[in-house]
Parts: structure tokens; C-alpha cells; sequence
């Protein structure tokens, strides 16, 4: 059912990307030092409107063909992780493109390799890609199952108490001056080790959509 809408899952994605890529490649022409680009980032915030938007197009059709919540919340979480597998892999392989075979695109530009992002093995960052991508995916997942469990009230309320806690929590690390010790702390981890730690969240977000989903409607 998700595949019948492979234009959102798998082409959408790497269309977004691709002009980004384009015009940093155009930029770089005219710079002569090395350019450091965050446009691959859109691929990855990609990933959390997919999981709001495919919940919204597919939920209804999937219970009006009689599918079970349980079936479509698994088949869509596998889905989600072919996806997030296949373009973390490929981002890998461009990255290694980009800084082993051309120097940047012959222009010393970082766009897919990143310091930080790429130190680790092979497989780390991989799966620095692939943790990314489900973290937002169901991140986004969530947030329409809460929309679809509860209605715009419930969004409302959501949004209302996602501010305070915010406000709250940067007052809060404001007053106590924890400000530093947040920033060593993460500059203390390397990306794979906080990608690791973005897994207990990514369950969170999936165990709690299971459940708005087993008791929304249509």
C-alpha cells in the first residue's frame, strides 16, 4: 500500500535534495576556500513530514480494506525502515564519493561528508543516517496519530503544553546556568553514541502511536 506512493516515500526526497546539491555545487564554482553546507539536512526533516503525511493518506483506505492497526502499524514502520536503511546507505556512498574519489566535486565542497557527522567506521555512519531518519519518522508519525486519536483539540493542547514545558525548561537551565554543561556534555559524544541515545525516544514515539492508533477513528 505504502509503495503505491513511492513518489512520496522513495523519489520526493532526493528531488528536494537534489536542487540544494545543485546550487551549493554553483556556489562552490566561485569560492575558492572549502565550503560546509547543512543541505543534506532536508532529506532527513523529509522523513518527519513523511510520517505525517502518510498517515493521513493511507490510515482511512487502509481500515475501509479491513486491515488490521496492528498489520498497518508494522507494515508502516517496515516500510519506514527500508526507506531510512536504502537512503542511509546511499547518503553513505556519495559521502564517500564526495571525499575519497573527488575531492569535493572537484571543488572542495562538504556537502554529503561532514566532520563529526562522518569519523566513525562505515557502519556507524550508517547507521548515524538511519537512526536520524526513524527518529523523525515516527516523530512526525506521532504527531499525526495524536492529531488523528484526538482532533484539533488535542493539538492544541499538545502545542499549549509542549510551550510551557520549553519555556519552563529554558528558563529553568537559563537561571541555573546549565547552558555549558548541556553543550560539553554533547561535545563529549561522538554522532553514533547520540545517535544511540535517540533510540529510546524513537520507541517512545512508536509505542505511544501504536496506542493512539489502536483507539482512533476514521
Amino acid at each position: 500500500m505504502h509503495y503505491r506512493i513511492k513518489g512520496l516515500w522513495v523519489f520526493m526526497p532526493w528531488i528536494i535534495l537534489l536542487p540544494s546539491f545543485l546550487i551549493n555545487i554553483a556556489i562552490a564554482y566561485f569560492v575558492d576556500e572549502p565550503i560546509y553546507t547543512g543541505g543534506i539536512a532536508s532529506i532527513f526533516f523529509f522523513m518527519l513530514f513523511v510520517g505525517i503525511i502518510s498517515l493521513v493518506q493511507t490510515f482511512p483506505f487502509a481500515l475501509g480494506l479491513s486491515v488490521r492497526r496492528t498489520d498497518y502499524f508494522w507494515g508502516t514502520a517496515i516500510m519506514a525502515a527500508i526507506i531510512s536503511t536504502a537512503s542511509s546507505i546511499a547518503l553513505f556512498l556519495l559521502s564517500f564519493i564526495e571525499s575519497k574519489t573527488t575531492d569535493g566535486w572537484g571543488l572542495k565542497l562538504h556537502y554529503f561528508h561532514l566532520p563529526y557527522v562522518n569519523d566513525g567506521t562505515a557502519i556507524e555512519q550508517v547507521w548515524i543516517y538511519m537512526m536520524a531518519m526513524m527518529h523523525l519518522f515516527f516523530l512526525g508519525f506521532l504527531t499525526s496519530s495524536i492529531f488523528r486519536r484526538f482532533g484539533r483539540s488535542g493539538m492544541y493542547i499538545l502545542t499549549a503544553v509542549g510551550l510551557v514545558i520549553c519555556s519552563i525548561c529554558g528558563f529553568m537551565i537559563t537561571y541555573n546556568q546549565w547552558w555549558g554543561s548541556i553543550f560539553n556534555w554533547f561535545a563529549s559524544h561522538t554522532a553514533f553514541g547520540l545517535a544511540l541515545w535517540t533510540m529510546p525516544l524513537t520507541a517512545i514515539y512508536a509505542v505511544l502511536s501504536f496506542l493512539m492508533l489502536r483507539k482512533s477513528t476514521v
